[in-house]
């Protein structure tokens, strides 16, 4: 199936979804709304081009990022408190 960019390595338009690997990997894919690829024909691995904006904003998408928030803000608050 032809894909709609061209792999980055050997410049061919055929490519699938790969699964994530990792914990970072799974996190920017939902806080970016990016898939991870693999390309046919040269193996190549890879993340696909940034989707729109309107597309990543799901509610899953907000509560991430209220968490990432809230987690943020308190390593901020317990560096704070720790210098002192």
């Amino acid at each position: 199936m032809p894909s709609t960019f061209p792999c980055p390595k050997c410049g061919e338009y055929h490519y699938h979804k790969s699964h994530s690997k990792n914990k970072w990997e799974h996190l920017r894919k939902r806080l970016l709304n990016q898939r991870v690829y693999r390309c046919h024909m040269c193996g190549y691995r890879g993340w696909e081009k940034k989707r729109s904006i309107s597309r990543t904003m799901t509610p899953r998408t907000i509560v991430t990022y209220v968490l990432v928030g809230i987690v943020a803000s308190f390593i901020g608050y317990l560096c704070q408190y720790l210098v002192q």
